[in-house]
């Protein structure tokens, strides 16, 4: 039986569920109804028993895709094919950790422009990498467009605001190494007795790669 859990949203407190609905026999996964946004427990209990009643008759079927997050469950199934396992990892911790937070639980039909803003000065005070927090964001939003749930992706429409540098800070404080000192920091890492990590952050110096693509070498 799904177990009905309160979660916060705004400084207010919703209630969700997760309920079983069946197993795919062709390729294995589980599928799952994921209901959120009730204001009361009482209300989740009623939406609960009712779509387990329609279970056990038969008689269920699935709701038309409508919030963000029911698009982003059908979209990252096709996207997992498309990318390397390393890609697909860090898409999904992206969408976990800042997408779906903010946009998960709106129709995806009544996300706007100034929405779109809104979501997006958030990500500008947290992560670093806000650009392409919102070019996966916008991803769903062209999939809903192919799905004809929408007519026009409003995100690509948003003015992307630009980090200002402080003409006042200090050059130690970028975070770089000049020549020298990358020099010296391979020079003492060679001494340690750590082949591994010498070699990794010498491949990193000289390759210009990023982590991820280091790290799947063999």
């Amino acid at each position: 039986m799904a177990s009905i859990k309160p979660y916060e949203k705004n400084g207010k407190i919703y209630y969700m569920f997760q309920l079983y609905i069946y197993t795919d026999l062709m390729t294995g996964k589980v599928r799952k109804s994921t209901r959120r946004g009730f204001k009361t427990k009482k209300e989740a209990q009623l939406e609960l028993a009712r779509l387990q009643l329609e279970i056990d008759k038969g008689t269920y079927t699935r709701p038309p895709v409508e919030m963000y997050r029911e698009a982003y469950n059908l979209w990252i199934v096709q996207y997992e094919n498309t990318v390397e396992e390393s890609t697909f990892s860090k898409t999904l911790s992206i969408f976990k950790n800042h997408v779906l937070p903010q946009l998960g639980d709106y129709k995806i039909d009544k996300i706007n422009i100034k929405m779109c803003e809104q979501t997006i000065n958030h990500w500008f005070k947290k992560p670093a990498r806000y650009r392409m927090v919102k070019a996966y964001a916008s991803k769903v939003l062209d999939y809903a467009i192919k799905l004809e749930l929408i007519q026009s992706n409003p995100m690509k429409l948003v003015s992307m605001p630009t980090k200002r540098v402080d003409p006042t800070e200090d050059e130690e404080e970028l975070n770089f190494y000049s020549k020298e000192e990358l020099l010296h920091f391979l020079k003492c890492l060679e001494q340690e007795n750590n082949f591994k990590a010498y070699a990794l952050f010498r491949i990193l110096a000289f390759s210009g790669m990023r982590k991820g693509e280091a790290l799947s070498l063999t």
